[in-house]
């Protein structure tokens, strides 16, 4: 089915128009998604309010200052007034305030160091999320890349499939071959078919993907250069990836302020069993006005006080004790998760660094293999020609080079989705890494670097094509 002119002018100004149009690189999508993601969003409230956990605790070990007052009046009518039991009424006007500087509170400075380890685990699960939050959006970036090249190569494949089943029919048409080989072509023709529809749907589904994290229909994305540096990762030493992975690794630390946390509350229900000591001053007035009262005048004065206070809880029915061993499993669970995560986050590193050294040489390969499967294609169609190569082999040949060129640019996006987990493992990824990865991102390149796709795509027949003879 050939396409009317006016239809394809159309179609060919709508796809100069969309290529003009914007490309959304992977720097704005990063910013789009710190702005719309609500998983980021929750992570940096919760950063904010775990933030002020020291201050919190540090306010336990400063002085503190209170006040109280009341205004009253009081009415007295006996039943049966005598001398001695007169009524009477009286206003009464009382404030008072003290402070309290704590001297010795055990309990208090063991919530001041548990607060402190709150405090640093906030911001280190934070830059865990800062993190997660780089490689969710680059994957799902790289993922809608990847889609696209994948369709491109299936509509082209399914149109080379297409034009060998309509040559495959002229040739049996006039008698140069067998119907077999008619039906060889138009089964490769469906199969391909199948896969364009399989690699739409696949597309969809990755562009809705990052449209959840960005908030927004991603549009247009600016592709990977062709030339793109595929190096292997510096150092190239696993043990030095291992090394910053202990050091820096955000979620090992974060494990490690969990546990210095689950021991200060273990200390903290401890010092249960220990005294308090605290300086107190306060300073207090009286106004009453006696009124009617025959016993005499007003009572007005001030009191003023400074002393120490203390308290001792000797028994509290066992809860102290038994607090205290709960805590202490507690934490020595938490020591257990923190020795777990570092060898968790050792071993991504050193596995993340493998995968992209191997992908370094991956990348090359796949490239070979490209011009290798192309050069064969050539051949075999040639052979085809003259007649020692039969329509299977044509085929089977079409098919390997598409498939070497879709692996090739799978290889591609490997390689960088591990590099930023080999970062992302020795608490290396950040903002820095996304604009730095941005520049190898061209706005204004093709999507792929594939064959082009004909004008006129090809249409599956209803039934077995029979070509008019010329």
């Amino acid at each position: 089915m050939r396409l009317r002119r006016p239809v394809l002018t159309s179609l060919c100004l709508a796809m100069l128009s969309a290529s003009a149009a914007h490309a959304l690189d992977l720097s704005e999508a990063f910013a789009k998604a710190q702005q719309n993601d609500p998983d980021w969003r929750a992570a940096r409230n919760t950063y904010l309010a775990d933030s002020r956990e020291d201050a919190v605790g540090l306010g336990g070990l400063l002085p503190s200052v209170a006040a109280n007052g009341s205004v009253s009046k009081t009415e007295f009518d006996p039943d049966s007034p005598t001398p001695t039991n007169p009524a009477y009424d009286a206003d009464t006007t009382q404030w008072a305030v003290k402070a309290t500087q704590p001297l010795f509170r055990a309990d208090a400075w063991f919530d001041y160091q548990r607060a402190r380890a709150v405090a640093s685990q906030a911001e280190a699960s934070f830059r865990s999320q800062e993190q997660a939050l780089a490689l969710r959006v680059s994957q799902a970036y790289f993922s809608v890349l990847s889609a696209q090249e994948t369709l491109a190569y299936a509509e082209s494949e399914e149109a080379a499939f297409g034009r060998q089943l309509d040559q495959a029919q002229q040739r049996f048409d006039v008698g140069l071959i067998a119907i077999t080989d008619v039906l060889e072509a138009r089964a490769s023709f469906d199969s391909s078919r199948a896969n364009r529809i399989a690699a739409e749907a696949a597309l969809q589904a990755a562009k809705e993907n990052l449209a959840v994290i960005i908030g927004e229909n991603p549009g247009k994305l600016a592709p990977l250069k062709p030339d793109t540096p595929m190096l292997k990762p510096t150092p190239a030493d696993p043990e030095a990836w291992a090394k910053l992975a202990r050091e820096q690794n955000p979620d090992l630390i974060a494990a490690r302020r969990n546990q210095e946390t689950a021991l200060a509350v273990s200390r903290q229900v401890k010092s249960g069993h220990l005294p308090t000591v605290d300086l107190f001053a306060s300073y207090s007035s009286m106004d009453r006005d006696a009124g009617s009262n025959i016993f005499g005048s007003a009572q007005n004065g001030t009191t003023t006080a400074v002393g120490l206070e203390a308290s001792w809880s000797i028994f509290a029915g066992g809860r102290t004790y038994n607090t205290s061993r709960q805590a202490s499993y507690r934490a020595a669970a938490a020591q257990d998760i923190a020795t777990g995560t570092e060898k968790q986050v050792v071993n991504s590193a050193r596995t993340a660094f493998n995968n992209v050294s191997a992908d370094s040489y991956r990348v090359e390969a796949r490239k070979q293999a490209v011009a290798s499967t192309e050069a064969s294609l050539d051949a075999t169609q040639a052979g085809y020609e003259v007649g020692t190569r039969n329509i299977v082999d044509v085929l089977l040949a079409q098919r390997n080079s598409f498939a070497a060129k879709r692996d090739y640019a799978a290889a591609r996006y490997d390689y960088v989705i591990n590099s930023l987990r080999l970062k992302a493992a020795s608490g290396q990824l950040s903002e820095v890494d996304i604009k730095e990865l941005n520049t190898w991102l061209d706005p204004n390149a093709s999507v792929v670097s594939a064959p082009e796709k004909p004008a006129e795509p090809v249409e599956a027949p209803a039934a077995l094509p029979r070509t008019k003879k010329r």
